[in-house]
């Protein structure tokens, strides 16, 4: 019986599909950048399941979210409010985040990521996610000029953030 048993396991295991689907259920953006003293790291969580279907165009599925910039806890308020400022929260109040097109090759991940920020959109194709444990993890750079924004400045210009800014994705996957 122990046999007849193994040679079902091995069997299912040869002629098994590949699992072409992920179940995500936390969500964190994160954008960092570095400044003439040190740099900083603001950061969005959001527990939500989805379902992300690879190489699947029949079931096209985006994952897009209307992230408030109020939202973003960058350590403490008055980094808080100078990214809500540099976003120009009052005028544009969420920053909005897809997800779509989600492939899968032998060991990698991607997806396209469109971005709305600021009244601008961009959009980046082909965007890589790393396996890492159960996560997946893009990153994109980005520069304040793409979105006509300025870098702050503080105490007469004596702290600037640099243009280049990291904008990272990580899907917790189950």
């Amino acid at each position: 019986m122990r046999v007849f048993g193994l040679i079902l396991v091995l069997t299912g295991a040869l002629f098994s599909t590949p699992k072409d689907y992920l179940l995500v259920s936390t969500k964190q953006f994160t954008v960092q950048g570095t400044t003439s003293i040190g740099g900083f790291e603001c950061n969005y969580d959001m527990n939500a399941k989805d379902t992300l279907f690879f190489n699947q165009p029949d079931r096209t599925k985006k994952i897009s979210h209307s992230v408030p910039v109020k939202s973003f806890g960058c350590g403490n308020f008055i980094l808080n409010n100078d990214f809500r400022k540099t976003l120009k929260e009052k005028e544009f109040p969420n920053v909005r985040i897809e997800l779509s097109n989600f492939k899968k090759t032998a060991e990698n991940f991607s997806c396209d990521l469109t971005l709305n920020l600021v009244g601008k959109q961009k959009i980046y194709k082909n965007l890589l996610l790393k396996s890492d444990k159960n996560r997946l993890v893009g990153n994109i750079t980005l520069q304040f000029s793409d979105f006509n924004l300025t870098p702050p400045k503080k105490i007469g210009g004596v702290i600037k953030i640099k243009e280049e800014i990291k904008l990272s994705v990580s899907l917790q996957t189950e």
